[in-house]
């Protein structure tokens, strides 16, 4: 149903609406390192979650963290991707990636079937803002706000099913830096509805709040190490 990207040895980073069904971390298993489904790799258990304390179900603040019980050790397919610092500026027009295992456009994908990348450019969030001004309440300026990054598609394809918690990648010199988590979207593949992501910089500051060890770059390099995208299943359903 959904995905996620490593961070750190013990924590995993996804969409806080991939975890409504069950706050339960016993729900919930990870997999590393998978390039196509299915796959019989072996499944890390979870045992604590933390959701964004302003995520109510709605849009905003679409963020979450998943702690393994057991740290995970670094391999060629498996290595956690870089977090930018939360001054770290993308500019608009970045074309960037956003991996995941849910289908493209509004073609299904059937199994078994191989990691998913679309390419994406970065919008400005009021032009953004223009295009959903239809969802704003009354009163409310703005629908897209500082929490979240735009990004459309150049050829008619976007995340659309079971995408949420993907990660959205910018090579920054010879680094992918995770600039966002897939978030939602009002129409797969229309270019005139651009997919929400959850801008991860603008939660730098929470993300180390719960992962007191964690590192975060305003700059890449050549010897910053690169993610890989991992999945969770909740019981015989893929979940993240």
């Amino acid at each position: 149903m959904c995905s996620g990207s490593l961070i750190h040895h013990q924590w995993i980073l996804t969409a806080a609406n991939c975890l409504q069904r069950s706050k339960d971390p016993n729900q919930y298993s990870v997999k590393v390192g998978v390039q196509q489904l299915p796959e019989n790799s072996t499944q890390l258990s979870i045992i604590h979650i933390v959701i964004h304390e302003d995520f109510n179900n709605s849009m905003s603040q679409d963020i979450a963290l998943l702690k393994l019980r057991d740290p995970v050790s670094w391999s060629i397919l498996v290595q956690p991707v870089c977090l930018p610092k939360k001054n770290f500026k993308l500019p608009i027009g970045s074309t960037c990636w956003a991996i995941g295992w849910g289908s493209t456009g509004k073609k299904i994908l059937k199994l078994p079937y191989s990691l998913q990348e679309v390419a994406v450019r970065i919008l400005h969030n009021e032009a953004c803002n223009q295009r959903y001004r239809f969802l704003r309440s009354k009163g409310q300026k703005k629908f897209i706000g500082k929490d979240m990054l735009c990004g459309g598609s150049e050829w008619g394809l976007d995340t659309c099913q079971d995408n949420s918690g993907s990660s959205l990648v910018c090579q920054v010199n010879d680094t992918w830096i995770q600039v966002g988590v897939v978030s939602w979207s009002f129409s797969c593949g229309r270019r005139h509805f651009p997919t929400v992501y959850t801008s991860t910089p603008h939660f730098t500051q929470w993300i180390e709040k719960q992962i007191s060890d964690m590192r975060f770059v305003s700059r890449a390099g050549p010897a910053l190490l690169a993610g890989h995208i991992l999945l969770v299943s909740l019981g015989s359903l893929w979940l993240l």
